[in-house]
C-alpha cells in the first residue's frame, strides 16, 4: 500500500489543479494559503458575475470590436495575457500542492498531465485571439480605411449639374443616411473567357431606419447604355451590353472624372457604379463585388443554403452528376447554390435574375453565427479573395447594427426586364420614374408599383 501512497498524492494533486483551472484559488486552500486561495476565488467570482449581469452590455461591445481593427488588437493582446496568466496559476496552483520527493517517472507524468491542463486552458482564449487575428487582417485587406467616399453622381439631363448627396455630419463621419444604396456585382469570369464579366448588378437600396430593403435589378444586356464618368458622357457603342462597363472602366481608367482613375481600387467597378446610379437617377456612393467562382465556397461556409424551387433548374451534368436541381424545399451545398443562380438552361437572363435575387434573400436570413464560425478561417480566405469593396470601415459599426434590421424587414424587387423594359432600347427616363415610385412605395412598405413585388411571397 506504501508504493502507492504517492501515486494517491499525485493524482489528488492532479485532480485539485485541474479544478483550480476552472476555480482558481482551490489549490492554495487545499494547501492552507487561505488568504491567497480566498482572493483568487473571491476576484473571480465577482468578475465572472459582472460578466453575467453586463452580457447584455457586453454583446453589442463584441460586435463593435469585431469590425474595429484598433479594438481587434487590443483583444488579441488581451486574450494572449489571459491565457498567459491562466497558464500560470495552473503551474502554480500545482506547484504549491506537489507532494515532495517523487520519483522522476512521477514528476514527469505530472509535469504532461499539468502541460495537457494549460493547453486545454488556454485554448478557448487562444482561439479568440486566432479569430481576431484573421478577423483585423480580413478588415485590412477588404475594406479602405478613412470616413465614407463620395458618392457617384448621377444626372438626369445632359449638361446640368448636378448637387453632390448630402455628406454624414462631420462630427459622425460613420452615421449612415436615411437610404443607403449599395451596388452588387456577381463577377464571372472562366478559363474559356479571359476578363471579368459582371453578370450580376442589383442596386440594395436600405431604409437605414427600418431595415426595409429593395432591390433593383439590371440585366447584363440592356444596350445603348448612358456610360457616366462623374461629369460627362463616354463613349460606348450602342450595341455593347452594360455588363461591358466594367472592362472599359478597366482598360480606360482615364475616363473618370476627377482624376478618380488614379485613387480608386477599382477604376472598372467605380465606371459601373457610376453608371448605374446615372441610370437610376440617383447617387449610387458603394459596391460590393464578389466572383461567382467563389460563391460556392462562402455557401459551403455557411452550413449550405435552403431555398424553395418551383421548378426544376437544369444544370450542366459536368457540375452536378443528377444534371438537375429538383422542384421543392431544400437545402443547397455551395456548387448547387451556385449552379441554381446562374444556370440558364431551359431559361434565360430574367429568369436567372428573379433566381438570384431569391439567393441573395435566402442567405441574408439563413446566415447563423455557429455555422460561420465553425468554417470562419476558410471563409476568411475566401472573401479576401474573392470580395472587393469600397465600403470605408468607418461605416463597419453601423453596418452591422442596420444588417440586424434588413434580416427583419421586407425585402421588394424591381426587375428592369421585359416587359417593363425593351433591353435593346430602354427607355432611361422611364426607368428613372420607376426606380422614384418603387422606392417611395418600399419606403412605405407596399408593392402596389408596376413590376415590383416582394420577395418574400415569391421565394417562400
Amino acid at each position: 500500500m506504501d508504493g502507492d501512497a504517492p501515486w494517491r498524492g499525485l493524482g489528488e494533486t492532479l485532480l485539485v489543479t485541474a479544478v483550480s483551472a476552472v476555480l482558481p484559488g482551490m489549490a492554495h486552500l487545499r494547501a492552507g494559503r487561505v488568504r491567497t486561495g480566498t482572493a483568487l476565488l473571491l476576484s473571480y467570482t465577482l468578475a465572472l458575475s459582472g460578466a453575467v449581469l453586463a452580457a447584455d452590455r457586453l454583446r453589442p461591445a463584441l460586435v463593435d470590436a469585431a469590425v474595429r481593427p484598433d479594438r481587434l488588437a487590443g483583444l488579441v493582446v488581451g486574450c494572449a495575457a489571459l491565457a498567459a496568466l491562466w497558464t500560470l496559476l495552473i503551474v502554480r496552483s500545482y506547484a504549491v500542492l506537489r507532494p515532495a520527493g517523487l520519483a522522476w517517472s512521477l514528476r514527469l507524468f505530472g509535469g504532461a498531465a499539468v502541460a495537457v491542463v494549460c493547453a486545454l486552458a488556454a485554448l478557448p482564449p487562444l482561439t479568440v485571439a486566432h479569430y481576431g487575428t484573421l478577423q483585423r487582417d480580413l478588415l485590412d485587406r477588404l475594406f479602405p480605411g478613412g470616413g465614407p467616399a463620395p458618392a457617384a453622381l448621377p444626372s438626369v439631363t445632359p449638361g446640368r449639374p448636378v448637387p453632390r448627396p448630402a455628406a454624414p455630419p462631420a462630427e459622425e463621419p460613420s452615421a449612415l443616411p436615411p437610404r443607403l444604396d449599395v451596388l452588387l456585382i456577381g463577377a464571372d469570369a472562366d478559363v474559356t473567357r479571359p476578363g471579368l464579366r459582371t453578370d450580376s448588378m442589383t442596386v440594395a437600396s436600405i431604409d437605414t431606419r427600418t431595415g426595409r430593403t429593395l432591390l433593383l435589378g439590371l440585366p447584363r444586356n440592356l444596350q445603348h447604355v448612358p456610360v457616366w464618368s462623374g461629369r460627362r458622357h463616354v463613349p460606348f457603342p450602342p450595341d455593347e451590353l452594360l455588363n461591358a462597363v466594367y472592362a472599359l472602366g478597366r482598360a480606360r481608367p482615364e475616363v473618370l472624372a476627377d482624376g478618380a482613375g488614379r485613387r480608386v481600387r477599382d477604376p472598372g467597378a467605380e465606371l459601373l457604379k457610376r453608371t448605374v446610379g446615372h441610370i437610376l437617377g440617383r447617387p449610387v456612393p458603394y459596391y460590393a463585388m464578389i466572383d461567382m467562382r467563389s460563391f460556392r465556397e462562402l455557401v459551403d461556409a455557411m452550413g449550405g443554403v435552403r431555398v424553395c424551387l418551383g421548378r426544376p433548374v437544369p444544370v450542366p451534368r459536368e457540375q452536378i452528376p443528377r444534371g438537375v436541381l429538383p422542384r421543392g424545399c431544400r437545402r443547397l451545398t455551395g456548387r448547387e447554390a451556385l449552379w441554381y443562380g446562374r444556370s440558364r438552361t431551359g431559361s434565360d437572363d430574367y429568369d436567372r435574375m428573379a433566381r438570384q435575387k431569391c439567393l441573395l434573400w435566402a442567405i441574408a436570413r439563413q446566415a447563423r453565427p455557429l455555422p460561420v464560425l465553425r468554417g470562419f478561417q476558410r471563409l476568411s480566405r475566401t472573401v479576401s479573395r474573392s470580395v472587393s469593396t469600397d465600403l470605408p470601415r468607418a461605416l463597419l459599426p453601423d453596418l452591422v447594427r442596420l444588417a440586424a434590421r434588413v434580416r427583419g424587414a421586407e425585402v421588394a424587387v424591381l426587375q428592369f426586364v421585359p416587359p417593363l423594359v425593351r433591353t435593346g432600347d430602354p427607355d432611361y427616363r422611364a426607368i428613372r420614374r420607376m426606380t422614384a415610385r418603387a422606392i417611395a412605395k418600399s419606403r412605405n412598405g407596399t408593392d402596389n408599383a408596376a413590376g415590383l413585388h416582394m420577395l418574400g411571397k415569391s421565394c417562400a
